[in-house]
């Protein structure tokens, strides 16, 4: 069942205006106090409920740390977790809990924000909408099932380079502190009233579709649009149903709205730190939860590849080793390994080759920053686990 609920517009404007703050260019990466909780829920929202049969995740005594290299210096796993102000930590390996942490009075009942992490759910729900028949074809334009927005910029784009975040729309999210444009500016206008809908609808192309990566939670926004209107459900209650349930959740997860019922498909999945590494073991497990399959496993492969050259490792911004799938940042090498990534540090890291999860929630105003060094660190940890240091 899932419940409703409300919060203030004005808790919503400050925590927007003031959590979702960029580190300023060549900040030191050390930890900050936030002037807010990123993870309270400043909107609208509507819970999922957990599974009847929740997976268990026995824990295995002890503590894990490890070493690499990073920009020409030894560093520790530990030493990351407390630049990154981690806030709750757990690795899991063969589906057991090896290392399980939590900061800052949270616990391994509290809720975070998913922020972008959410990206890869709402892509999974994707997927299962696809193996059900609901959505025919990811090379379909996205426009064959929401003609609503015909006319804007989405008008004609297929749904693969809406997945791979290469829509082509006029849209800036390389710094949160502007509060007019990217997911800052979208949320604020949708906090202040507007529909996501018509935001979408207001939609510019800048370039033609697939051939730019460029980051866009409106993208993703469209996406769930996209499950609500091919599946006949709410997208919380199509998550709920075919993902939280069916993969073992354990805790209520509540998901936010905007004031019309739509969902913020881009973030807003707020779920305990155990439940986000459920999430991982998911893919992990090549889709399969207790030899059911509840992620198709062609959609497993597909969507943790990069399946276009803007998108290959390498390509998406000066600098990084990242390359992209559908919603999933992809690590380099031959690993096979990738990430769902939020801001402010928030990560699910998976290595199937390994078989090992590890999600992070943090309060990270260095996030940007330190989104490079997540994956040598989540390497290592995952290297220390199977002796392959």
């Amino acid at each position: 069942m899932l419940i409703r609920h409300r919060a203030a517009a004005v808790t919503a404007t400050v925590a927007v205006s003031l959590g979702l703050v960029a580190a300023p260019a060549g900040a030191v990466p050390e930890p900050e106090s936030l002037p807010v909780l990123p993870h309270v829920i400043f909107y609208k929202t509507t819970t999922m409920a957990p599974s009847l049969t929740p997976v268990e995740l026995p824990r295995v005594p002890g503590r894990l740390d490890a070493t690499y290299r990073y920009q020409g210096k030894t560093r520790t796993f530990d030493d990351y977790l407390r630049r990154t102000s981690g806030r709750a930590l757990v690795v899991l390996h063969d589906g057991k809990i090896l290392d399980e942490r939590y900061f800052a009075g949270y616990t391994m009942n509290s809720h975070f924000n998913s922020w972008s992490v959410g990206k890869s759910i709402t892509s999974t729900a994707v997927g299962i909408a696809v193996g059900k028949g609901l959505i025919k074809s990811v090379d379909d334009p996205i426009t064959k099932y929401l003609p609503e927005l015909k006319r804007s910029g989405y008008d004609g784009v297929p749904i693969k380079h809406i997945l791979q975040m290469s829509s082509g729309q006029r849209y800036d999210e390389s710094n949160y502190a502007n509060v007019t444009d990217g997911a800052t500016g979208t949320t604020i206008r949708m906090v202040l009233g507007q529909p996501l809908i018509d935001q979408a609808r207001q939609s510019v192309r800048r370039m033609p579709s697939g051939k730019k990566f460029n980051y866009a939670s409106l993208d993703t926004f469209v996406l769930g649009r996209l499950v609500t209107k091919t599946s006949g459900q709410p997208l919380a209650a199509f998550v709920q149903n075919n993902i939280w349930k069916p993969a073992g959740m354990k805790n209520p997860t509540p998901v936010g709205e905007d004031y019309y019922g739509s969902a913020i498909a881009y973030a807003s999945y707020h779920a305990t730190t155990r439940d986000f590494a459920r999430f991982g073991q998911l893919f992990v497990n090549g889709g399969v939860v207790n030899g059911r399959q509840v992620v198709p496993a062609a959609w497993v492969k597909e969507a943790t590849s990069a399946q276009s050259a803007q998108v290959a490792n390498g390509e998406l911004y000066d600098g990084s080793v990242y390359g992209y799938g559908y919603q999933w940042w992809l690590g380099d090498g031959d690993r096979g390994d990738f990430l769902a990534v939020g801001i402010l540090g928030q990560y699910v890291y998976v290595s199937p080759r390994d078989n090992v999860v590890i999600a992070q929630n943090s309060e990270d105003l260095q996030a940007d920053t330190n989104m490079e060094e997540a994956l040598p660190a989540f390497r290592a940890m995952a290297d220390r686990i199977t002796s392959r240091d």
